[in-house]
C-alpha cells in the first residue's frame, strides 16, 4: 500500500482541530487573571466574627461562574481566592435561590445572642439586590441556603489571586485592650498574669466597669491576644480599644477643666448629652 505524501493522514484533521480548542480554551485565561471590579456579582455571602474561632469570609458568585473568596479570620485560605464554578454549580445554586423565593424574607432578623456570628446574603436579580443578614434567627430556608454556599466555599480548586493584607481597621488601636473584669477581680493585679507580653494597666474608661490594657504586639499577635484574654475566667468580655473612646475621654476632661457655664437651652441639651451616651454597654465585638 502506497501512501501519498500530498494528503495528510486521517488523524491530522483530528489534531488540528485539537489543538486549535486548546489554544482557544488558554486564550480565555485562568480566573486568577479576571478582573473582579468588572464582573457583575450575583450571590454574596459575608460571615462576620463572633466569640470564637468562626471562619470570616465573603463568598461573591459573578453572572459569568467565576467565583471569588475572601478569608480575612480563622480559615485555611486567608486573602482573595478564585475559582470557575461548573456548569452544575451555577445551575443548582440559582435553582435554590428561585426555590426559596428569596424576596420574600425580612432584611434583618435580630438575633438573641450577641456572640453568635451574623451571616448576610446577598442575591442580584434583574437590577435589583436583595439582602438578608440576621445571627441564629432566621428563616430555615434562609440557612439552608447559607448551607449550600458554604458547600461551594469548601470545595477544591481554589486558585490565590491576592495575598492577604496584614492591616489593623484604622478606628482600633491593636495594643490596647478594653476588658470587662468581675467585680471582685483587681485590674493591676490581672494585668500580672500576661508578664510575658507586657500587658500595663491604663486606666477605667469613664467609670463604666471597663478598663484599658495595653501589651507588646511584637511579642504576641492582637488576634492572638484578644482570644488569650477572651478565654480568661476573670473575664467577662474583651475588644480592641478604640480611638473613639479615646476621643470620649479628652472631651470629657476638657469639661471637667473649663470653667462653669450657664445651663444651656433646652433645645441644645439632647445634642450636648449625646457624647456620654456612645459609651459602649458591652464589650464584646460584634
Amino acid at each position: 500500500m502506497s501512501i501519498n505524501p500530498l494528503v495528510p493522514p486521517r488523524n491530522l484533521g483530528f489534531l488540528l482541530f485539537f489543538g486549535a480548542v486548546l489554544t482557544m480554551l488558554h486564550s480565555c485565561g485562568s480566573p486568577a487573571s479576571a478582573s473582579l471590579s468588572k464582573l457583575d456579582p450575583l450571590i454574596e455571602m459575608s460571615k462576620g466574627p463572633c466569640y470564637g474561632r468562626c471562619p470570616v469570609f465573603t463568598l461573591t458568585i459573578y453572572e459569568n461562574g467565576i467565583a471569588s473568596y475572601k478569608g480575612e479570620r480563622y480559615t485555611d485560605r486567608l486573602g482573595t481566592f478564585v475559582r470557575k464554578l461548573e456548569k452544575s454549580e451555577m445551575e443548582r445554586i440559582l435553582g435554590e435561590f428561585d426555590r426559596a423565593n428569596f424576596w420574600q424574607f425580612r432584611d434583618s432578623y435580630r438575633g438573641r445572642i450577641p456572640d453568635m456570628q451574623s451571616v448576610t446574603i446577598s442575591y442580584h436579580q434583574n437590577g435589583k439586590k436583595k439582602t438578608v443578614t440576621g445571627k441564629e434567627i432566621r428563616p430555615n430556608a434562609v440557612k439552608w441556603l447559607e448551607s449550600q454556599l458554604d458547600q461551594i466555599a469548601q470545595r477544591e480548586g481554589w486558585i490565590l489571586k491576592e495575598a492577604p493584607e496584614e492591616q489593623v481597621p484604622d478606628f482600633l488601636i491593636p495594643d490596647q485592650l478594653l476588658v470587662e473584669l468581675g467585680e471582685e477581680t483587681d485590674p493591676e493585679e490581672w494585668a500580672k498574669k500576661y508578664t510575658q507580653t507586657d500587658m500595663t494597666f491604663l486606666r477605667s474608661l469613664n467609670d463604666t466597669g471597663y478598663w484599658i490594657f495595653s501589651y507588646d504586639d511584637e511579642t504576641i499577635t492582637p488576634d492572638q491576644m484578644l482570644e488569650q484574654v477572651r478565654n480568661d475566667e476573670e473575664v467577662i468580655s474583651a475588644e480592641f480599644n478604640k480611638k473613639i473612646y479615646e476621643n470620649l475621654e479628652e472631651e470629657e476632661e476638657s469639661e471637667e477643666s473649663s470653667p462653669t457655664k450657664e445651663a444651656a437651652p433646652a433645645s441644645d441639651a439632647g445634642t450636648q448629652s449625646k457624647g456620654k451616651s456612645n459609651t459602649p454597654k458591652s464589650g464584646k465585638q460584634q
